[in-house]
């Protein structure tokens, strides 16, 4: 009877093994990316992007090849290459989203993958938001200024000018205006700088979607900390004269991140950033037909008092006394010798 049992328990492993597809392996959302619209999310695979492919969802995880999963079809996103052809992603309805908790891509002649799948907000990505961050330094309009007036002023003939630089904001005039101002480099404002400058550039244009849904993360992580750093804190400054001046302290050359919040009549509140490279630029001038006032160094003199007279005259007497007994000894000299 024991033999039986052992021999019926080696059985049934080997029928688990057999069972058991050897063809499937298990992914995180660590490789996908999930963008969220209106009605449904749209699931770019990494590494498939332009393979067409078969997917289907569970709520439980269940044999790829089980009779219980609906395969359909991959679609084609709007994000076209330069041959026309879209993204492949797998589109999942909202409404039966909160149902789904696996996802299935199959491929001709490949491995079926199996993906457990998230929908949490921190696990996804507006698609707005997508397209919010590629207007980011354009939100609100700007213009860099190098001639705003910091001094102007003469001292004795001659003329001392300085000029700095800021922004100016040629939005809305009937909007609230605030900022904060940071100098380079500080943590995260550094890093946004950097987010920025690759978001203007070549790179990402060459980017393909599943890769700029991950940059688009990064950018928002760090973007919305500082926004939200600023807030708590009530670091925010009041824009004046639609003007933005350049710190007291800058020096030529020295850069900023400048956040700005334009807040409507209506109450909605928009931010951007903007980036400052800071302008300074002294002059001095003589202006011509001025006296120019110079100060010149004179010895003290003592007052003029009646105790000064009597003493002029005292040493006068003394002075007449001595030279009349000088002359009378050069006589009494004279004739002795005669």
């Amino acid at each position: 009877m024991e033999k039986l049992k052992i021999r019926f328990g080696i059985l049934l492993i080997i029928l688990s093994l057999l069972i058991i597809p050897t063809n499937v392996f298990a992914i995180t959302n660590e490789n996908i990316q999930i963008v969220k619209t209106d009605t449904n999310y749209i699931v770019y695979i990494k590494g498939i992007e332009k393979n067409e492919f078969k997917f289907a969802t569970s709520e439980i995880e269940l044999d790829p090849e089980s009779i219980e999963l609906n395969y359909i079809n991959s679609v084609e996103d709007d994000d076209k290459d330069e041959n026309g052809k879209g993204n492949s992603v797998a589109v999942i309805d909202k409404e039966t989203a909160e149902n789904v908790k696996f996802l299935y891509i199959k491929q001709e002649e490949q491995n079926v993958k199996v993906i457990e799948i998230s929908f949490k907000d921190s696990d996804v990505i507006e698609q707005s938001k997508i397209a919010e961050i590629e207007k980011i330094t354009k939100r609100i309009k700007t213009e860099l200024l190098t001639n705003i007036e910091e001094r102007n002023e003469e001292i004795d003939g001659v003329k001392y000018t300085e000029t700095v630089g800021g922004l100016k904001i040629d939005d809305n005039k009937d909007a609230d205006y605030e900022y904060v101002s940071v100098k380079l480099p500080a943590e995260n404002y550094s890093e946004l700088q950097e987010l920025v400058n690759e978001l203007n550039s070549q790179d990402y244009e060459g980017k393909n979607m599943y890769s700029k849904i991950e940059f688009a993360k990064e950018f928002i992580r760090i973007y919305e900390s500082l926004i939200k750093e600023a807030n708590n804190s009530n670091a925010w400054n009041k824009v004046e004269n639609m003007q933005i001046k350049q710190p007291i302290d800058a020096q030529k050359g020295d850069k900023y991140v400048v956040l700005l919040k334009k807040v409507a009549k209506d109450e909605t509140i928009t931010y951007d950033a903007k980036f400052m490279t800071s302008y300074r630029e002294d002059s001095e001038e003589t202006i011509p037909g001025r006296t120019e006032i110079k100060t010149v160094k004179e010895t003290a003199k003592l007052p003029v008092t009646g105790e000064s007279l009597i003493l002029f005259g005292i040493l006068a007497t003394i002075i007449i006394t001595l030279i009349i007994v000088f002359i009378r000894m050069k006589k009494l000299q004279s004739n002795g010798k005669h």
